[in-house]
């Protein structure tokens, strides 16, 4: 009688424990795998990645570096069309936009004033190939162009005069309409 107690007792007990240790695993799993980042398949199969304002940018990623330059050299020369999103014509976000999207799969939303609220302000010293820069302009002084950093200060985009290029921060025009420097991963 006392042996059949004994082995109920450590059947509820291991039960119990079994439970508790599930419970538990079940709840840090929920809390240490909430998703940052949406991802979502559109119906031909693509794979779109939607970056939140408050994303922990991947620390230890770093846009490659040389596949930057390469797709950037592909857009060189290509004309400026406002609100273009192609080869025939390409607008500052559009560029922005499209670079990114065959870079890693990012859709990032095409308006610089948009682009301008994601991602984490980075300082001048501290900036990177990859990184976006903002300027100001217009009647309200507001955020309405974007290019991507490339490294010793210079930039590419999409120029309403010039269609895609390089370009230095330290150029006058640039340098009175400079913003600020984000980075999104």
């Amino acid at each position: 009688m006392v042996q059949k107690v004994r082995i109920r007792i450590s059947v509820f007990l291991s039960f119990r424990y079994l439970f508790i240790l599930l419970l538990l695993s079940v709840t840090l799993l929920s809390i240490g795998c909430a998703p940052s980042v949406r991802y979502t398949r559109s119906a031909n199969g693509e794979i779109h990645l939607y970056v939140p304002r408050d994303w922990d940018y991947r620390k230890n990623y770093k846009v490659p570096q040389d596949r930057l330059q390469t797709i950037i050299q592909g857009w060189i020369g290509v004309r400026y069309r406002y609100g273009g999103m192609n080869r025939r014509g390409v607008d500052c976000s559009g560029f922005v936009c499209l670079v990114y999207q065959e870079l890693n799969g990012t859709v990032l939303p095409h308006s610089s004033r948009k682009m301008h609220r994601m991602g984490r302000f980075v300082s001048n010293s501290d900036a990177r190939s990859g990184d976006l820069v903002f300027f100001r302009g217009g009647l309200f002084n507001t955020i309405n162009h974007v290019g991507i950093y490339i490294g010793d200060n210079k930039f590419a985009h999409a120029s309403s005069s010039k269609g895609v290029r390089f370009s230095s921060l330290d150029e006058s025009y640039y340098k009175k309409r400079f913003a600020e420097i984000r980075r999104l991963f």
